[in-house]
């Protein structure tokens, strides 16, 4: 039996996967970002990634990267693939394919801390990055556009959220990831009038009166955009 090989003309090529983890950290949407410790684009900043082993799967890779360069060890709220960048001069090491991933981390502050090649981890604003490395900022600004859409039609702004939240806290994810200020009153009035969300029949006390608490409603229909 012959042994199946590529064909001659088969470009070789590095196959790498690059993570926008996004989250919120006190009202604002931020990313996570790693500082690199090898050429090229040493002591840069940059998404987290690297190259894909022999046997593994594109989100296994993903995942991995992920957790060795950041320590992050919670289990992303969503990891998907959004984007393959491939230019021809996007590494000077040669020519290699990233399959960009974008992943959404538990709410609250998620600590990070460099790991691997990476000499150090930290979330930034995601809106206002630092200088990155390769065409990361091209791959972020991808998955941000990415992250608007969902946002209008796939109820994503939830993976933001705890389990139960109030509707200031759920404006303030709009408004973070869309990078605008919504009016309160409209917002309000169509998000209950779409089904998408239920009373969770508790308040959260603080200062003033005791706010009412959602959550995700069981039986949910696609909501148009807000």
């Amino acid at each position: 039996m012959s042994t199946l090989i590529l064909p001659p003309q088969a470009t070789p090529a590095g196959l790498a996967v690059d993570v926008v983890a996004f989250a919120m950290h006190a009202g604002e949407l931020q990313v996570l970002l790693v500082e690199r410790g090898s050429l090229p684009h040493a002591r840069t900043w940059a998404l987290p990634g690297g190259f894909v082993h022999l046997n593994e799967e594109l989100h296994e890779a993903a995942l991995r990267e992920l957790r060795v360069k950041t320590s992050v060890e919670l289990e992303p709220r969503l990891l998907e693939q959004f984007y393959t960048f491939g230019a021809v001069q996007r590494d000077p090491r040669g020519r290699v394919v990233s399959v960009a991933h974008m992943a959404v981390l538990p709410h609250g502050t998620v600590k990070v801390s460099g790991g691997g090649t990476a000499l150090g981890a930290g979330w930034f604003a995601a809106h206002s990055p630092p200088p990155l490395a390769f065409d990361h900022h091209q791959i972020l600004s991808s998955a941000l556009e990415r992250l608007q859409v969902r946002l209008e039609y796939a109820l994503l702004a939830l993976e933001f959220l705890p389990e139960t939240f109030t509707l200031p806290e759920l404006q303030g994810v709009y408004e973070a990831v869309l990078n605008k200020r919504l009016d309160k009153r409209n917002f309000r009035k169509r998000l209950l009038s779409q089904g998408i969300l239920t009373t969770s029949g508790e308040r959260r006390s603080g200062v003033g009166r005791p706010a009412q608490l959602y959550r995700k409603a069981s039986r949910v229909r696609m909501p148009g955009s807000l």
